[in-house]
């Protein structure tokens, strides 16, 4: 049994390190990318144009694939300062902070029919102002700690760092404020349209990695 316990474990961390490594090199590739779609938009779309197979039409679409893309460095950086935070508190604490009040929360939103027998419906309850704001403060806490982790590595304060790791952050940060915050960005929703329009049945990967990467920095 214990064994067995082990190699869960193992398997575990072998694939979170996985995930981690593959979030990392592609968000570097999102980046580049994010930052080529802005020269882009900043030349005329005659000079580009049908070079390289590239269509002006389609750069809403180029640019959310690469700002979801760019997203998955963010969301390194996410769990690099859950890391620091379960470091500091230990773990169990960290596995109350981010492991039972977060399933609570998202079994609370999948299943909300038995906590609302308990204390009802109304938005404003305590409990129901928790599980709506737990998970994305938590995540923003993360991100704080990474950034002010980068920004003072030692005694001083490293403003052009911190300045560095937040536009590299600021993705990630952008697509967390639409869907976990329910901010609404005109341009950004026009691009989505435009981008599952063009995917097509290809469209639903996009929706994994949107629904997957950004909820799970919760």
């Amino acid at each position: 049994m214990a064994i067995s316990v082990r190699k869960g474990r193992a398997l575990k961390r072998k694939l979170e390190t996985g995930v981690r490594a593959f979030a990392w090199y592609a968000g570097w590739v999102g980046a580049f990318a994010l930052a080529l779609c802005g020269l882009l938009w900043l030349a005329p779309a005659s000079t580009w144009d049908g070079a390289l197979g590239l269509k002006a039409s389609h750069w809403p679409v180029y640019t959310l694939v690469a700002l979801v893309t760019a997203g998955l460095l963010g969301w390194n950086f996410v769990e690099s300062g859950q890391d620091r935070i379960e470091k500091r508190v230990g773990r169990g604490v960290s596995a109350v902070l981010f492991v039972v009040l977060p399933l609570f929360c998202l079994a609370s939103t999948l299943w909300p029919d038995a906590l609302s027998r308990e204390i009802g419906t109304g938005r404003d309850h305590p409990v129901w102002l928790f599980v709506r704001w737990y998970p994305p403060l938590c995540t923003i806490a993360c991100a704080a700690v990474f950034l002010s982790w980068k920004s003072r590595p030692r005694k001083r304060v490293y403003w052009d760092r911190g300045l560095g790791y937040a536009l590299l952050l600021a993705p990630y940060a952008v697509l967390f404020a639409v869907l976990e915050l329910g901010v609404r960005l005109q341009w950004l929703d026009a691009s989505h349209r435009e981008t599952i329009d063009a995917l097509g049945s290809a469209a639903i990967v996009l929706q994994i990695v949107l629904t997957f990467f950004v909820s799970a920095g919760d």
